[in-house]
């Protein structure tokens, strides 16, 4: 992960729920709600990767979903800024490298990541390594801004993505390079079908895709074969 990028989440952590929920009118609750509405089975151990300030996290113990949730983020100062909200839940926390994970093989039920996994340097990589460190029979979750290939979800980040998201980053974070980033990595990332394939690929089956806002967000839940 490069360290510029590093430093821009850095200087966004201390806004980053209120632009979560000012540039999305508070969808991404909705979304997250709804995308971990498709884990199935028990309540287990829970990797939330590129998990910022514990909202998904969070999200899962209010379900059910998990008995315990860690946190794991390439950026400290998120893990900072979201300290208050796992306080007094079953959530802890650490600094880690999505290819790199600092875990034993097999050590989690579920693995998570909202709007990290284009962040990743290596979308493939990080795919295999999530594996690793899911038991038999695990899932993984992903909530994602794929490259868009439909005309709405490439007239909105064209238009919305391309303008309001830096002068929101700008006017409310005082930093509008971190939302044109946002908007410049979709445009770089994998296509709903190419990440489709590339979950099959790190071993993953019955995949189960949500789309959200006309194909502005998706996510997916797969097991592990």
């Amino acid at each position: 992960m490069s360290e510029a990028v590093k430093a821009l989440f850095a200087n966004i952590a201390p806004k980053y729920d209120l632009l979560n929920r000012v540039l999305s009118a508070r969808n991404d609750v909705r979304w997250r709600k709804r995308i971990l509405g498709q884990v199935r089975g028990a309540p287990g151990d829970v990797l939330d990767l590129a998990c910022g300030t514990f909202d998904l996290g969070l999200e899962a113990l209010e379900q059910g979903k998990a008995q315990r949730v860690h946190g794991c983020d390439f950026c400290q100062p998120m893990l900072v800024a979201g300290a208050d909200k796992r306080r007094g839940h079953p959530l802890s926390a650490s600094v880690g490298d999505a290819l790199h994970l600092p875990f034993a093989d097999g050590s989690f039920d579920l693995a998570m990541v909202a709007y990290g996994w284009r962040n990743f340097g290596d979308p493939q990589a990080s795919v295999r390594e999530l594996a690793r460190v899911l038991r038999p029979g695990g899932q993984l979750l992903i909530l994602e801004f794929f490259r868009p290939t439909s005309w709405w979800p490439k007239t909105f980040y064209g238009t919305f993505g391309k303008v309001i998201f830096p002068l929101a980053g700008g006017a409310l974070a005082g930093n509008a390079s971190a939302y044109r980033y946002l908007n410049d990595s979709i445009a770089g990332f994998l296509s709903r079908d190419e990440a489709d394939a590339v979950i099959a690929a790190g071993g993953f089956g019955k995949q189960r895709w949500e789309s959200f806002f006309g194909g502005i967000s998706h996510g997916v839940v797969a097991q592990l074969t």
